[in-house]
């Protein structure tokens, strides 16, 4: 690609000596090959440091934000990681300007709300790509995914594959990290959701404003259409009010709200409800349980209604999503007690996700839940203090502690538990808690396992070690499984 092309749009300090020259490929890695390299350090030193690692292998354009001393042509831009983002959108040639974009951001429903979406958009005709946590889907081909939001040249080239499939609609998980590092800067948004903000990240926002601020990004009138906003939420009560987008609409189950729903059922295997959006009436069913999961399918509602599609086909696509992986999914034991297992990590995951359990559990609320390391340590006590408000027993192990002693991380949670309930034991080792909990669960009793959901590695000082919630309590439902058929047997 000419050079020229590649910067096009992006705002230019110095620009000289580069005219003519072709580029090949782009890294942001010093220790890659590459035609042209992008140092991310904004401080001068460090960005000569980067630069002259990089140089050792040769690339023929380096691009910072601050000038440096190179042999080689040096692009100085005013804001480093908008320019990559820009960079790599024009590199993939724009393929985010060919196809309509939808954003989902918020601290919990990102990942429920983009399988929504996908499944709403297909049964209105539409071939959809999907961008998320668990994965990413291109042409039905289900792709690993790395990061929520992929760095901008994976993420472009993501698109390119989605475009080059024939893919009308792109449905994306936008985190909050995304929006800060202007990820998803140069592509424009059809419709982009708004889920909730609770506390999650503040090891990197420092304060609830900060986070907020970041989320906000995506309600601009230059990269939105349509903003659709959970009013139930305090955030998004104020988002929506200030919102200047296109269009904006409101989602609710409490607040007065262009969508909302009324006559809720909710059980552990999913639920049923109205929905009024926007006077149009249809009476529909989620096959996720949790009342929380009532807001995500309301948002992609709302969203849908935005883009035109009929609210008969728009039950369809609810109606067809019966599985996320991680997401409230519920296994029954032979023994009859049942399982769930979901990736509730926050304070108000976790406080939502036990609240419609309990709500809904026959006997006892029995909880498995740590909290990552290395990430906000200030919602370790109030997951604990959750816990122990809501479950009967809890149980309290790891969860990728990363660089952090395991204990001490369990010894924080329980800092929050310890005032309220003694009914707690601490396991550090995570499958040795899943089986105390299933062998002294009985008839009638649900475990909840929180905090990893579709994960299936548990991360230890550095390294991945293969593990699975899920494959454990199958290992144990098919243990219990063959000790009953046994005992019918004698």
């Amino acid at each position: 690609m000419n050079i020229e092309k590649l910067v096009e749009g992006i705002e230019l300090k110095n620009v000289s000596g580069i005219s003519g020259q072709e580029i090949n490929s782009v890294s942001f890695k010093n220790d890659e090959e590459c035609d042209l390299f992008i140092s991310l350090k904004s401080d001068i030193s460090e960005c000569q440091n980067d630069v002259e690692k990089a140089l050792k292998l040769n690339p023929k354009v380096v691009v910072t934000q601050n000038k440096i001393d190179t042999d080689i042509p040096n692009i100085v831009v005013k804001d480093i990681r908008s320019a990559m983002s820009l960079m790599a959108c024009n590199f993939y040639e724009n393929p985010s300007q060919k196809m309509k974009i939808i954003g989902i951001t918020g601290t919990n429903g990102k990942t429920t709300s983009t399988y929504i979406m996908k499944s709403i958009l297909e049964k209105a005709g539409y071939k959809v790509g999907l961008i998320g946590t668990n994965c990413n889907i291109v042409d039905n081909v289900v792709l690993p995914s790395h990061l929520t939001t992929p760095d901008p040249f994976e993420l472009q080239a993501l698109m390119k594959q989605m475009y080059d499939s024939g893919c009308d609609f792109v449905v994306m998980e936008v985190s909050a990290h995304a929006l800060y590092f202007h990820k998803v800067d140069g592509i424009q948004f059809e419709s982009a959701i708004f889920t909730n903000i609770t506390q999650d990240h503040l090891d990197f926002f420092e304060n609830m404003q900060s986070y907020a601020q970041a989320k906000s990004m995506l309600f601009k009138k230059n990269i939105t259409k349509y903003a659709v906003f959970n009013v139930d939420d305090d955030y998004g009560h104020i988002f929506a009010r200030y919102c200047d987008c296109k269009r904006v609409i409101s989602y609710a189950l409490d607040n007065p709200s262009d969508v909302f729903a009324v006559n809720l059922k909710v059980n552990l295997s999913g639920s049923s409800f109205f929905v009024n959006a926007m006077d149009d009436i249809s009476q529909m069913h989620f096959n996720i349980g949790g009342k929380y999961n009532i807001y995500n399918v309301l948002g992609c509602v709302a969203c849908s209604r935005a883009l035109g599609i009929d609210l008969d086909v728009i039950k369809e696509g609810v109606e067809a999503v019966d599985y996320v992986e991680g997401r409230y999914n519920t296994y029954k034991s032979v023994r009859g007690y049942e399982v769930v297992i979901d990736y509730a990590h926050t304070p108000d995951g976790l406080e939502n996700l036990l609240k419609s359990v309990k709500e809904l559990t026959e006997k006892r609320l029995i909880v498995v839940f740590g909290c990552g390391g290395n990430r906000d340590t200030t919602k370790r006590p109030l997951m604990g203090a959750i816990s122990g408000n809501l479950a009967t027993i809890s149980i309290l192990t790891s969860d990728n502690p990363r660089f952090e002693d395991p204990n001490s991380i369990i010894d924080a949670i329980e800092t929050g538990i310890k005032p309220i309930t003694s009914n707690y034991i601490k396991i550090e080792n995570r499958k040795s808690a899943i089986e105390y909990a299933t062998s002294i669960a009985k008839k009638g009793d649900v475990i909840v396992i929180a905090g990893k959901g579709q994960e299936t590695y548990q991360e230890i000082k550095g390294v991945k070690h293969h593990f699975s919630d899920k494959e454990i309590v199958q290992e144990i439902f098919d243990e219990e499984k063959s000790r009953n058929e046994l005992q019918l047997q004698v």
